[in-house]
């Protein structure tokens, strides 16, 4: 069990999209700029420096400056949960120590990044990370991108370590998240990962949600939630059936990271391109426009 208070987090969550200037380096007056107008839109927590965050395409110095600056803006007033996953346990161990002493509320981690570790390795990877800072630690299963699908046994042996405080469940099944709540318990929390079924998540026993596509239309995530805490869940689907269709639209330009940022920007927090590999979207692409309207006229009808 853990030992932290961790209700905190039990809320929707922005997956943080990186902000980069026009030359392509990190722009942290972007970032603070990106960061209170979530704050503004009633976000209360943020997933710094993930797979939207394009955190395995940034410098260790590019991770450490990006959280310091997200800290230096809203610590206090959100959460801050920090992605130290690097494909180097020594390099996730620092940025972990560095999460701590830069004022983040929990780390979390990928288990390997391009090679395949046993699940010795995974388990000590993690646990480094663990005795590095003295944070709240979420798990971070995406094995569609990892290639490693967490067990179950290694999951209990996770459960062991008192900082080991929740999982991002970003495995396609939805009865993973089901497992995974009854093994952890209630005061253990399970993150919805696939956007796409965010509801179903919650209804599997998830506590909150974990996403990519939050940030494009925040709004629509927290009045989903509001319709979830409050058990409506006609209500509910209703969003949902809403959001879905958008995300695959949101897919079907160049990158989803790409237009996520641009809707962003098109919303009035520029926030650049993405890196390459990913590709833009430009916010004149009519598609995209018309894409951003609806977005807004969705938000307007489920208040």
């Amino acid at each position: 069990m853990s030992k932290y208070d961790i209700s905190k987090f039990r809320n929707v969550t922005v997956a943080l999209n990186t902000p980069f200037d026009k030359n392509g380096d990190l722009d942290t007056a972007a970032a603070k700029r990106v960061v209170r107008y979530f704050c503004n839109k009633g976000v209360k927590s943020l997933y710094v420096c993930g797979s939207t965050g394009e955190g395995f395409l940034l410098t260790d110095d590019e991770r450490k400056r990006l959280v310091e600056a997200v800290t230096d803006e809203v610590g206090g007033e959100m959460n801050i949960i920090v992605h130290v996953g690097c494909a180097s346990t020594r390099q996730s161990v620092e940025l972990a120590r560095h999460a701590e002493q830069a004022g983040a509320d929990a780390t979390s981690a990928v288990p390997c990044v391009y090679y395949r570790p046993s699940e010795e390795g995974v388990y000590r990877h993690w646990t480094a990370i663990t005795e590095a800072a003295d944070l709240p630690f979420f798990i971070y299963n995406i094995p569609q991108l990892t290639g490693f699908n967490l067990s179950m046994e290694l999951f209990y042996r996770m459960l062991e370590n008192e900082r080991v405080a929740g999982v991002k469940c970003s495995s396609d099944p939805a009865h993973d998240i089901l497992r995974f709540k009854q093994a952890g318990g209630e005061d253990f929390i399970v993150f919805n990962g696939p956007d796409e079924q965010y509801l179903a998540g919650r209804i599997m026993g998830a506590d909150a949600g974990i996403g990519g596509t939050y940030g494009a239309m925040p709004e629509l995530y927290l009045h989903l939630e509001d319709a979830i805490r409050a058990k409506d869940y006609d209500k509910a689907q209703k969003i949902q059936n809403i959001i879905t269709p958008l995300i695959y639209k949101l897919c079907s330009f160049a990158s989803l990271y790409g237009a996520a940022k641009a809707i962003i920007a098109l919303d009035g927090c520029p926030i650049g391109e993405p890196r390459l590999p990913f590709l833009p979207v430009s916010t004149e692409d009519p598609k995209l426009v018309e894409l951003y309207h609806e977005i807004r006229a969705a938000v307007r009808e489920t208040e």
